[in-house]
């Protein structure tokens, strides 16, 4: 089975969920004779790049990446048929070849607002008129791709969820607290991720409020913009908000298996990986009901409505109490312990053969 792996995705994020997950799918291959990773210049600034080396790497259009990333092929990687998976909607129409897209979310077509929006729209419903299966990563997504691409529902469509792996309960790191001025007693809660429109993020001035200054929010991710400062210091906040910044693997375990809990507020997911990472980590899950999120928690977290604060206010109660928390914790190391990377490999591996 030969299979040609399109790496776009290290170039298009420094680090992120798709480039973790793309970096997780391939890397079983990476010393295949049988595959080949299109490469374009600048993937390897990516943080899981490099940390790979691939055997056999082929070039990329030679263009700038913010126009290559929109051009697909016509190559013939290999003599006989092949699989061509892309890690961001490209698709290969040589004779023989085998499209397979992951459809991760539908954020463009939901909320829209990016001046690129249109043009990825149209990159997307290319790659998935093309593609021979189109792997969702959770039924929501399934169901918005659906919704949005109807011509889906006469192709094959699959769902093989994400998974989690490399987290463990009561990871210390002293050197982490220290650089932040802060205690590893459980005195916060966490954000951790993305803060746009759709996650919620406004979310921790309630919860801060409602906890009436029990807790700090520690929040790991870029610098807060004008508008998000602007806000923490209106609400008062700038003594309860402590940002982190970007932090690695190791750090971000360190963070949540300390935490009281985790804050995942987020109003739409295509899957939602940070719930996992922290159930890995032994830290209750407080997060939304909406989307793809209570498929990934179910009943090993807290859910609550964002647009009804009696239901956040409800959620913390809950998860700060002791008997609770334990329970929270045993049930979500069980919840992780079905999303491994290893399940998600085999599945894709299943997949490629059906095509050989």
């Amino acid at each position: 089975m030969s299979i040609v792996f399109d790496n776009i995705a290290f170039n298009l994020q420094r680090a992120g969920g798709i480039s973790r997950f793309w970096s997780k799918i391939i890397d079983p291959y990476k010393s295949s004779p049988d595959a080949r990773f299109i490469e374009h210049v600048g993937g390897g600034e990516n943080i899981y790049r490099r940390q790979m080396a691939l055997s056999a790497s082929l070039q990329d259009h030679r263009l700038p990446v913010w126009i290559a990333r929109y051009l697909n092929f016509s190559r013939r990687f290999f003599k006989e048929g092949f699989v061509f998976h892309s890690s961001y909607f490209r698709v290969n129409s040589a004779p023989g070849c085998a499209n397979i897209t992951t459809v991760h979310d539908l954020i463009y077509e939901k909320f829209g607002g990016r001046l690129g929006s249109p043009l990825h729209v149209i990159q997307k419903k290319t790659a998935l008129r093309k593609s021979d299966c189109i792997v969702c990563v959770s039924d929501y997504t399934r169901k918005d791709l659906l919704e949005y691409y109807p011509f889906c529902s006469d192709k094959r469509v699959i769902v093989i969820p994400n998974g989690v792996d490399g987290f463990y309960p009561f990871h210390v790191d002293a050197d982490l607290f220290h650089r932040l001025n802060l205690k590893d007693d459980g005195s916060y809660f966490l954000y951790v991720g993305h803060r746009g429109s759709c996650k919620g993020f406004a979310l921790i001035h309630d919860a801060l409020d409602l906890l009436e200054g029990a807790l700090q929010c520690v929040v790991v991710g870029s610098p807060f913009n004008q508008a998000e400062l602007t806000e923490i210091s209106k609400r008062g906040h700038q003594s309860k908000i402590l940002h982190a910044g970007k932090v690695n693997d190791s750090e971000l375990n360190c963070l949540y298996s300390h935490a009281r809990f985790f804050f995942f507020p987020s109003l739409y997911e295509g899957f939602g990986i940070p719930p996992l990472e922290a159930m890995m980590s032994g830290c209750p899950v407080l997060a939304s009901n909406r989307s793809s999120v209570p498929e990934v928690v179910n009943d090993a977290g807290v859910l609550f409505d964002p647009s009804d604060l009696g239901t956040l206010k409800n959620g913390l109660l809950r998860i700060l109490q002791a008997e609770a928390r334990k329970d929270l914790i045993s049930r979500g190391l069980e919840r992780a312990s079905r999303f491994s990377w290893r399940s998600v490999v085999e599945r894709y591996a299943t997949l490629y053969s059906e095509f050989h």
